[in-house]
């Protein structure tokens, strides 16, 4: 009894074979990485995650942040809106002399005056 193969069927030559074989694992490739994709890239109709800010359900603020002064280190008070690096690097200087008991507080610091202060706050929290 003399075992068939596919190539007794269809007669591929030699470099049809590798073809074949290499469109096979070129559609195996793509079917994985589609897949994996598909798991874990999101799509552009999932609605973005909220930030609960205090006990507010929904949160009024969708997608910000709010950073402690005391704590946080300078390039991530960079990311407040109208702060810049000399101005957070002010920041961590005068908290390190005499940290911020309260928001208003922040007014201490050389290049933050109230304009700049009421952009800012909605962003800050003091942990006590």
């Amino acid at each position: 009894m003399s075992r068939r193969t596919l190539n007794d069927w269809f007669g591929f030559t030699r470099a049809q074979i590798r073809g074949l074989a290499l469109l096979t694992a070129i559609a195996i490739g793509l079917a994985v990485y589609n897949g994996v994709r598909l798991l874990t890239v999101p799509t552009p109709d999932q609605p973005p995650l909220p930030v609960l800010i205090g006990n507010e359900r929904p949160a009024p603020l969708v997608g910000t942040f709010r950073i402690d002064p005391n704590t946080a280190p300078a390039d991530s008070l960079e990311l407040l809106p109208g702060i810049g690096r000399v101005v957070a690097d002010a920041i961590v200087a005068a908290r390190d002399t005499l940290p911020f008991a309260r928001i208003p507080d922040l007014v201490r610091v050389r290049g933050i005056g109230p304009a700049t202060l009421d952009r800012i706050t909605p962003y800050l929290i003091l942990h006590r």
